[in-house]
């Protein structure tokens, strides 16, 4: 398992994450927010999400420098 915090600003960014993600439809990812846990590529479970807790990214396996640089905005500059 591999796991990076994202973060979005407001519901907006939620759909910017949704997006950005829903490239990648071959890739095994979940996003958790406090207690919950949803798939990545389900807009509502992604919609369901509270943004004002901390935000992961969940991955089967290290993503590779495409990926990486897609989401790389959505990573708080604190991890970068």
């Amino acid at each position: 398992m591999f796991s990076l915090p994202i973060s979005a600003i407001n519901k907006n960014g939620l759909i910017d994450i949704f997006e950005t993600l829903a490239q990648f439809p071959n890739i095994m990812m979940m996003i958790r927010s406090g207690d919950y846990t949803v798939d990545a590529h389900s807009l509502i479970g992604v919609f369901s999400l509270d943004i004002n807790k901390p935000i992961e990214l969940i991955l089967e396996k290290e993503p590779d420098d495409e990926f990486k640089s897609a989401i790389s905005r959505f990573i708080p500059a604190a991890v970068h």
